[in-house]
């Protein structure tokens, strides 16, 4: 933070005014997240853990015991901790809203340092932090975002992983021109770089990433310069990673053989598998996803990061012929070693999805991707703002600012609009339902809860944003069926009028119908179902929540009583 004041300190008059007016973009892309009636997927967790509030203190201890054993075992022992100062702050819907101003704060912060890291990749603080801010809103970033504080530990890791990233080149730079390499002045970027790791690996390579956008600026030291720089901050990176991995998997082995706790889903193990024909799939399916995948959240041409890494690569080989000379046919030549090269690394950057047992490559997997084309493609902006008529290249981070970020955030803005209206939708959907069920005393009378999962993600009105809307505008209902429980539990405790999670139980059943009839012989007891399907062999008629409704595909359940063959309650594989 004390570089980006130094910088901040050394700019004229309009690049200050561009970087504020950046952060002010950033904060109004993500204001509409600032109403109180709005649960991102992930958060509903914070109400898992019972009916009643209960003291802030016990719902932090309830969490630490869930989260912590899980996510250690996951490869990232340190990413709970803001989660679970969430849950330990939020007893209602409404309490999310005192937290996500302080989420703003920490993007804002985010873009600064990140910003200043960038800046002499770029060509100034102004452009630096135009990136930064484009970067925080690529649809992983603003995934994370828009998931308040549980996100918030991730977001940590940019500038964990940029901090190390300029402290490296810094400290690479004497040994690497000629003078005594000191290893004990790697141990900072070293720190920084692990403590990133044990909060998200995924996140922690986006200083792979940055190695990469430095090689153009390394370039006019010379080809055998930059490529020494890169080679050396890339074989830190790999010796730092497997010494995270090596410390992670004896952290596991002291876990398990003292709580003997044990991972359900495989896909999220610390187990690195290194098959060959595994690799060669996963290699096959990330170039896949290169074509296909919209680098911001509107949609985008296919290829669009293939023709990023071309230009990228097209722009080493002008910097080299600049400095170098040569003929064109050798221009062409480091063309296409650049553009090999710069795909091996973007590869390398998402080594914690390849060499892991995860089994898709999800967005949230692929943030160096996303800050490399926010660098390369508000940098070539800035390159062609340079080219205009002498008495306009002064004005060329404005020029950037409103042809580069203006349009992110345009794009952000109404996708932050489009996820709070789709979770107030739901909200109220299921309020005015339980609402309805409260007021007829329906914990003594019907006692069965069926709530009816959505069969599409989205409600109707957000059909149209289709892949624009990357992970966002989700129903929840229909994101997890595991969160139905936890949506009926919080806005339960909305409404103090009722014997729920004090002299009546709540039994989450989800699709087992067995657990259904057994819950509901205790007199005393409230099952919660879900329906995937329209047919629901039931012995008790159940009060039907149908959020399948709020779809362009509602689904009108059959209940009949159960029967030869007895059958459970009908669902889709997941």
């Amino acid at each position: 933070m004390s570089s980006a004041l130094t910088r901040w300190r050394d700019q004229d008059a309009l690049s200050k005014c561009v970087v504020a007016a950046s952060l002010l973009l950033l904060v109004f892309a993500y204001l509409p997240t600032m109403r109180s009636d709005y649960v991102a997927p992930d958060q509903w967790r914070a109400f898992r853990y019972s009916v009643l509030p209960q003291r802030p203190t016990d719902r932090f201890k309830a969490c630490e015991s869930t989260a912590a054993p899980y996510y250690s075992r996951t490869g990232r022992p340190l990413v709970w901790i803001t989660e679970c100062i969430e849950h330990a702050a939020v007893a209602k819907i409404a309490d999310f809203a005192f937290l996500r101003p302080l989420v703003l704060v920490i993007v804002v912060a985010i873009s600064v340092v990140l910003g200043s890291v960038l800046a002499p990749l770029t060509g100034g603080l102004a452009i630096g932090v135009i990136a930064a801010c484009a970067f925080l809103m690529s649809p992983g970033c603003s995934f994370m975002v828009l998931q308040g504080m549980t996100g918030a530990s991730v977001l940590i890791t940019i500038p964990l992983a940029a901090a190390s990233f300029q402290l490296l080149r810094d400290r690479l730079a004497n040994a690497i021109d000629g003078g005594r390499p000191d290893p004990a002045r790697l141990l900072a970027p070293f720190g920084l770089f692990l403590v990133a790791c044990l909060i998200y690996p995924a996140w922690a390579f986006v200083a792979v990433g940055l190695t990469l956008v430095a090689v153009p600026v390394d370039l006019a030291s010379g080809a055998a310069a930059a490529l020494k720089r890169l080679t050396a901050c890339l074989l830190f990176y790999a010796t730092a990673a497997l010494a995270y991995y090596g410390f992670e998997r004896m952290l596991e082995a002291i876990e398990q053989a003292a709580s003997g706790f044990a991972l359900e889903e495989p896909g999220y193990s610390m187990a690195m598998q290194s098959a060959p024909g595994v690799l060669i799939a996963r290699v096959a399916q990330a170039i896949g996803r290169s074509y296909a995948m919209p680098p911001l959240n509107f949609d985008a041409p296919p290829a669009i990061l293939p023709a990023t890494l071309a230009v990228f690569a097209g722009c080493l080989a002008w910097t080299e012929r600049k400095h170098g000379g040569g003929a064109g046919s050798k221009a062409l030549a480091f063309w296409c070693a650049g553009f090999l090269l710069g795909g091996i690394v973007l590869l390398g950057s998402i080594a914690p999805w390849l060499f892991s047992s995860a089994d898709r490559l999800a967005t949230r997997h692929l943030a160096p991707w996303y800050l490399f084309f926010c660098v390369v493609a508000i940098g070539t902006m800035r390159a062609a703002a340079r080219r205009l008529p002498a008495r306009w290249q002064s004005l060329a981070p404005a020029f950037v600012l409103i042809a580069g970020l203006l349009p992110v955030v345009i794009a952000q803005a109404h996708l932050s609009a489009l996820e709070t209206t789709v979770s107030r939708i739901e909200i109220d959907s299921l309020r005015a339902s339980l609402d309805q069920w409260l007021d007829r005393k329906g914990y003594v009378g019907q006692r069965y809860l069926l709530a009816v999962r959505p069969q599409v993600p989205r409600p109707a009105l957000a059909q149209s944003v289709g892949a624009g809307a990357g992970d966002g505008a989700i129903l929840s209902s229909a994101a997890n069926w595991v969160q139905i429980s936890w949506m009926v539990t919080a806005l339960l405790r909305e409404r103090s009028d009722h014997p729920l999670g004090r002299s009546v139980r709540l039994v989450d059943c989800v699709l087992d119908q067995a657990c259904v009839e057994q819950a509901l012989r205790d007199p005393h007891t409230v099952a919660i179902g879900v329906a995937d399907g329209a047919l629901i062999r039931s012995a008790e008629r159940p009060y039907v929540i149908n959020l399948s409704l709020l779809t362009s595909r509602p689904v009108v359940p059959r209940i009949e009583p159960p029967g030869p063959p007895r059958n459970s309650i009908q669902s889709a594989p997941h």
